[in-house]
């Protein structure tokens, strides 16, 4: 089917709406860092345009409205066909890919010199939403809900500018290999360095996780009040379904492959163990 959604004035301002909210006071216990905040750009599409919210203010390119402090706006022509399944949601960085590639060079470094949240627009979310996934239990089909999706991509950005999926640390890794070396060679040496464990990715699901819901508890009772439903459908399967498990040879429920479910269960304790110092607790640096 042909891709045929032109974006209107609230699907443009909602976005600016999301980006104001992240900043919001109330949030400052997850968003503590704003310069992180602010090194996030955000981009949606319609059929025509690519837009794009940034604090770099880009040459060549035209600009459109933008209220939001400190950012500007912009919007690029293309005339890609985007598939209805790639206009389901949001992502931290660009998806579809081809959409990088008619981003200023500014725009086009890796994901922590620039990160990039991208996603559909508001009308265009929702129409895909009850399309793909239905109405019936599904959370993600009002404004509410786009506005926490949007919020949930900031919470992945944010916790993997903090915690990464590999020992990223060259200081700490060479320290680490210089303090195995010695003591292989018989050195009697005091080891002082520490050792920070990488953290699998499901774990950036649990702060974006719990960056939506704590949000939604603030800002969109009723998208927590739908989520809530949702997720404990999906614990209630996942109990069944780890009831039959032999998880010496498969894996648990709680895996990468289906992170949403441990984000629900471990998210929603998290949040109710430590209201307001859950990003604490996830950002730590597990040493050891």
């Amino acid at each position: 089917m042909k891709f045929d959604y032109k974006a209107s004035e609230k699907d443009l301002k909602i976005i600016e709406e999301s980006i104001e909210i992240v900043y919001s006071p109330k949030l400052r216990f997850i968003f503590k860092n704003k310069k992180i905040v602010s090194k996030i750009c955000v981009i949606s599409f319609d059929s025509k345009f690519i837009y794009i919210w940034t604090t770099k203010e880009l040459k060549d390119i035209e600009s459109i409205s933008c209220k939001l402090k400190n950012y500007f706006a912009y919007k690029i022509n293309h005339n890609l066909y985007i598939k209805e399944f790639d206009r389901i949601g949001w992502r931290a960085g660009v998806w579809p890919k081809e959409i990088n590639n008619l981003l200023p060079v500014e725009l086009r470094k890796n994901d922590f010199d620039t990160p990039i949240i991208c996603g559909s627009l508001l009308g265009d979310f929702v129409s895909n939403q009850k399309k793909i996934k239905g109405k019936k239990n599904n959370p993600y089909i009002t404004k509410e809900s786009y506005l926490a999706t949007i919020i949930h991509e900031f919470g992945h950005v944010y916790y993997q500018s903090h915690k990464n999926w590999w020992f990223s640390d060259k200081q700490k890794n060479l320290e680490l290999l210089k303090d195995a070396l010695a003591l292989y060679k018989g050195i009697n040496k005091k080891i002082e360095t520490k050792i920070e464990i990488p953290q699998s990715f499901l774990f950036s699901e649990i702060f974006a996780f719990c960056s939506e819901y704590t949000s939604s508890r603030i800002f969109f009772p009723n998208h927590k009040r739908n989520l809530d439903y949702y997720a404990a459908t999906i614990i209630r399967k996942s109990i069944i379904s780890e009831k039959t498990k032999n998880l010496d040879k498969v894996d648990s429920v709680l895996n990468e492959k289906t992170p949403y479910i441990a984000a629900f269960s471990i998210g929603k304790i998290l949040t109710e163990k430590y209201p307001k110092t859950w990003p604490k607790e996830l950002l730590k640096k597990f040493l050891f």
